[in-house]
């Protein structure tokens, strides 16, 4: 049974913070949440364990550090969620569907109740720490249902990427794009930024130790920490990804969505960034053979029978793409996107895409110019300015 620091008082208010540790107030603030799926628990395990280290000894700490605890209810059961994905419903917030602002009495998914509690918590912190002027950072620890070396997912913003690179790990791009939902979206859409780590398989002891070493190599790349020189080489060598698996970055190209997980079944031994050729068999739904549409490489393929994303395909993004993008998004060009065929502004921060005018390259523009993009319609794109 995992360690845990949570309070609950004769009100039964639960204290979502599983771990604080201050210092310097003018330094970073860093927002670390752990469970936020109830069949992840590596996370929790080395948060937990850094603590007893961290709070064994005096520790000068150049910032302050929160841990927060996800999806209490479903992690002391093992299971991802109970009722919905806790990580599917960020993107509601400040919306009609904001299901925080209804009182119709009807009974809501027990998510919803974490949700608004973890929300409250982030609120107070946020108020707490927004005058002060250190940075504010915020991270995810996940695992994954499938053998994996350890990466990072990052919404595609030039903060996000300047923060991720520091670590030796496969990066990849514009998840969010693909996945609604996530609290990471949440958070950066609230400007600050944020990045998620994914350790390895969800019960494997390697991923309580990459996320340790995660954790550690955080806290030094933020400036909260000062580790020895034996200590960060030993924690990069332990998120060291597969040899053939270049610690670059990857955008997804096609993702295989799955109506019933329940009848879909990945074709055994695949792990993620495993090498794919067009009309590899990976998978099989109702019965029939899902083969691979393109090239690339095998992402997040769906070992569960919970979910909707049945597998990703993913390519590596080359190094004058990206630079080319940083220069881009720092330049007025943001101004001449209105006047491309098919493209129509709704605000400072968005545009809506006619395809059936914009034909060629909207998407790979659009990415370049660091916006988001959606599909309204089947003719229809929405592009948002990260």
């Amino acid at each position: 049974m995992l360690k845990s620091n949570i309070k609950h008082s004769n009100s039964e208010h639960i204290e979502r913070v599983r771990w604080k540790k201050s210092g310097d107030k003018t330094g970073p603030v860093l927002v670390l949440f752990v469970g936020i799926h109830g069949n992840e628990p590596a996370g929790l395990k080395a948060i937990d364990r850094i603590a007893d280290i961290l709070n064994e000894k005096e520790t000068e700490f150049g910032g302050t550090v929160y841990a927060i605890t996800g999806n209490i209810r479903a992690l002391e059961l093992g299971v991802r969620f109970l009722d919905t994905d806790l990580n599917r419903l960020w993107e509601v917030f400040y919306t009609d569907k904001d299901f925080s602002l209804k009182k119709n009495g009807k009974q809501q998914p027990s998510e919803y109740g974490e949700s608004l509690e973890i929300k409250r918590t982030v609120d107070q912190i946020i108020k707490k720490h927004i005058d002060q002027p250190g940075d504010l950072i915020f991270a995810d620890l996940h695992t994954t249902s499938s053998q994996s070396c350890a990466f990072i997912l990052l919404n595609d913003t030039l903060a996000n990427r300047k923060l991720s690179r520091k670590f030796p790990v496969p990066h990849i791009l514009g998840i969010e794009e693909n996945i609604e939902g996530t609290l990471l979206s949440y958070i950066n859409n609230l400007g600050y930024k944020a990045v998620g780590f994914e350790a390895g398989a969800h019960l494997d002891d390697v991923s309580v130790e990459r996320s340790e070493a995660f954790l550690w190599l955080l806290f030094y790349n933020t400036g909260i920490l000062e580790i020895s020189d034996l200590k960060l080489r030993k924690v990069r060598k332990t998120l060291e990804a597969h040899p053939g698996v270049p610690d670059s970055y990857y955008q997804v190209k096609y993702h295989k969505l799955v109506d019933d997980p329940e009848k879909f079944e990945m074709i055994s031994g695949f792990e993620n960034f495993d090498v794919v050729k067009k009309d590899t068999p990976l998978a099989y739904e109702h019965g029939e053979l899902i083969r691979a549409p393109i090239s690339g490489r095998i992402f997040m393929p769906l070992y569960q029978n919970v979910g909707h994303d049945g597998f990703m395909i993913i390519r590596e993004v080359s190094e004058f793409w990206l630079e080319l993008s940083a220069i881009l998004r720092k330049s007025p060009f943001h101004g001449l996107l209105k006047f491309l065929p098919g493209v129509k502004k709704i605000n400072s921060r968005s545009y809506e895409v006619d395809l059936r005018i914009a034909r060629f390259l909207v998407r790979d523009i659009f990415h370049l110019m660091g916006y988001r993009v959606t599909e309204k319609d089947e003719n229809t794109l929405i592009c948002y300015r990260r």
